[in-house]
């Protein structure tokens, strides 16, 4: 029988694939960041100064205390400065390999052949973002700048360059997707839940078409039909390339989205569809505040994974709920997860806090004999790094 002590420290050690990350050519200055970390009575920052205290401690063995503020000893700001001087690929490289990461997924845009970050450490693969080639101009459907003026047409052109036809619109896309691999894609990440979130309607060619024709007179009902149709295209050419589709569900970071439209059980009318069975869908953030949606999904279609990047720290009590409901419901080779990081302090820190949370639920889940240990064990190694090699054939 294997002991508690033996499944914490499998969990605090085993190496692991990141499936989330917002790491930068730029990296933020930490001291900077630390004036972000003054006041917690106004400012919702108190896990992030935690989490990026832990990562100091790990990566250059200088404690901060409970939290990484600007009081903190002057020697950890020179060890960070130091750090990003050497270049962000060697910055990358000292926290994937103090936070035991094999391979770190980080973000492109629709071409990731412009983005430099693969070119930074060969642990490196893209999620390319695909909601530009949906939404025309990336910036003006998020929700806090609603109010920009911008015409759909003439935005999509922007991207592709003159388009006579809604054909000429979805094989632009096509052959976008098409050569992602190419350039070290693995997968694709949409955040529409943001914008025209995740209900879509089933136009078809004949309407989509027809709405496309009028360019830059479309209303927004037509605008709107020809996104959604694009969507569905989308996720046919990701079928046809082997790439998952990844999908920001639940919380929102812009004040003025709508969280009901990111709830994942929107999806449900695209997952019973014949269409998208071969597809690969993976929940990012675990839907929350939706985690028993989340539950139902993942438990009811076989194509659907859970990616609990995020919610594992920012709303850690509401994660320690979670994973013990879905280790008892969910089939346990359905999980993966990630930093949601943008700097090697918040990599390594929130991989320490995570890990940490995980031995805890499985301490608690082996206690009130739920699980026994071979299975808890067996579940570190699938989230940790098989599951993702298989999701994202690595």
């Amino acid at each position: 029988m294997k002991s508690s002590t033996e499944i914490r420290t499998r969990a605090m050690t085993l190496e692991r694939i990141d499936t989330h990350s917002h790491f930068q050519a730029e990296i933020p200055d930490l001291s900077e960041a630390a004036k972000l970390f003054a006041d917690f009575i106004e400012m919702p920052y108190m896990v992030d100064s935690r989490l990026c205290a832990t990562g100091c401690r790990k990566l250059y063995g200088i404690d901060p205390g409970l939290f990484l503020r600007s009081d903190a000893p002057p020697a950890l700001f020179d060890a960070a400065a130091s750090l990003r001087a050497r270049g962000p690929g060697p910055a990358l490289e000292c926290a994937l390999d103090a936070e035991g990461i094999t391979t770190q997924f980080c973000f492109s845009g629709p071409k990731p052949e412009e983005c430099p970050l693969a070119g930074f450490s060969s642990r490196v693969r893209l999620l390319a973002y695909v909601d530009p080639l949906i939404c025309g101009n990336d910036f003006a459907f998020c929700p806090d700048g609603s109010t920009m003026a911008f015409n759909y047409y003439e935005s999509l052109c922007g991207h592709f360059g003159p388009l006579t036809s809604i054909d000429d619109y979805l094989g632009a896309i096509d052959a976008g997707i098409d050569a992602w691999r190419k350039h070290g894609v693995v997968g694709m990440k949409t955040a529409l839940a943001y914008t025209v979130g995740l209900h879509f309607s089933d136009p078809d060619y004949g309407a989509a078409r027809a709405a496309f024709g009028k360019k830059a007179d479309m209303s927004s009902e037509e605008v709107t039909m020809v996104q959604h149709y694009a969507f569905r295209h989308v996720l046919l050419a990701c079928k046809r390339n082997a790439f998952p589709v990844v999908v920001h569900t639940g919380f929102q970071i812009w004040g003025h989205a709508d969280l009901q439209q990111s709830n994942p059980i929107l999806l449900h009318n695209l997952l019973i569809d014949e269409r998208y069975r071969d597809n690969t869908f993976v929940l990012l953030h675990g839907g929350n505040p939706y985690i028993g949606e989340t539950t139902y999904l993942a438990r009811m279609f076989p194509n659907v994974n859970i990616d609990f990047t995020w919610i594992s720290w920012m709303t850690q009590a509401r994660f320690r709920m979670a994973l013990s409901e879905w280790l008892e419901i969910v089939p346990h080779g359905k999980f993966c997860w990630g930093s949601d990081s943008n700097c090697p302090e918040s990599i390594v820190g929130i991989g320490q806090a995570t890990r940490s949370i995980i031995a805890d639920v499985l301490d608690e889940l082996i206690e009130h004999r739920v699980l026994d240990a071979d299975l808890a064990l067996r579940f570190l190694d699938l989230a940790y790094l098989e599951t993702p090699k298989r999701l994202f054939q690595l």
